[in-house]
């Protein structure tokens, strides 16, 4: 059992709904990564995929398979200004890491498109990718979510840094997170989201996120922070209440808290379930904890 699963052995409860909604799951990488890598998280065998193969044993190709990922997720990022280039698939996730993803057959890809609560832009670029994807001939299933992160320097640890899902009701954020960690064998998981990023409500599910960083204005994304989930230490049976609510867009805020970091001043951790909505306004719950003297 890795780290993860350890931590989180709820996490599976999940997996039977989401099979029986037709979904299907991958683990993308090349051969020589397979001997590190954990194909079986959570007692779900992944299916495995070499972005190197260029045979159609499946029926359907590889490379146009990733490439609908690479496509979806560029729809889900897109609004932010952060799509994927597929250099950056290659060099960052296929070489030296593994994307898990999930998709859907064609058929059940059609019918959960025109019956299940898409955002419609989202649902029209999904609509045009799927007829493109017909119009080459491409028989495979098509992605509809992912997550991956990259190997640290530090032993292991691992940085997340992208997960997506244009399927937001049925718990999938959650899922493919928890079987990426478990496939990476993940001890520590470090990464940069943002304070408005609705993913906080999945990162939280796994444990307070230590705020490493404050504020990143070197990112592209106004209000970025880094985060921290350490899988190593004990599971608290409760959280204690946040120290204050924090506005996504309180930069000024934002810029104290890193100072007080820098200063050693604080610890501060963002608390489950990342967002809390007042008065019609959404809001991160934040713990302050004051290093002792």
């Amino acid at each position: 059992m890795t780290a993860v699963e350890a931590h989180f052995p709820g996490f599976a409860d999940n997996m039977q709904k989401l099979l029986g909604h037709g979904l299907e799951f991958y683990l993308a990488s090349n051969e020589t990564l397979r001997p590190y890598l954990n194909e079986v998280p959570y007692g779900l065998k992944l299916s495995w995929l070499d972005f190197t193969d260029t045979t159609e044993d499946k029926g359907w190709d590889t490379g146009e398979f990733l490439n609908l990922f690479n496509v979806m997720n560029g729809i889900a990022f897109g609004d932010r200004g952060i799509p994927m280039p597929q250099w950056v698939m290659v060099d960052l996730i296929l070489m030296p890491s593994a994307a898990v993803i999930a998709a859907l057959p064609q058929s059940a890809f059609t019918e959960i498109l025109e019956t299940s609560a898409f955002d419609e832009d989202a649902k029209r670029h999904m609509r045009a990718v799927f007829d493109k994807a017909k119009q080459s001939d491409y028989n495979g299933p098509i992605p509809i979510a992912g997550y991956c992160a990259a190997p640290s320097a530090a032993p292991g640890t691992w940085v997340g840094w992208s997960l997506w899902s244009l399927w937001t009701s049925v718990g999938l954020g959650k899922a493919l997170k928890a079987l990426a960690l478990s496939a990476y064998q993940a001890e520590k998981l470090d990464g940069v989201t943002q304070y408005d990023n609705s993913a906080l409500r999945v990162h939280t599910r796994f444990g307070r996120l230590r705020v490493l960083v404050a504020t990143v204005p070197f990112h592209t994304s106004p209000g970025s922070f880094v985060y921290e989930n350490d899988f190593t230490v004990p599971v608290t049976a409760t959280e204690p209440e946040p120290s204050f609510l924090l506005d996504p867009f309180d930069y000024e805020r934002q810029r104290a808290m890193q100072k007080a970091i820098e200063n050693r001043e604080c610890t501060y951790y963002v608390l489950a379930p990342g967002h809390l909505v007042q008065d019609g306004t959404t809001y991160v719950p934040v713990l302050e904890i004051p290093t002792a003297r």
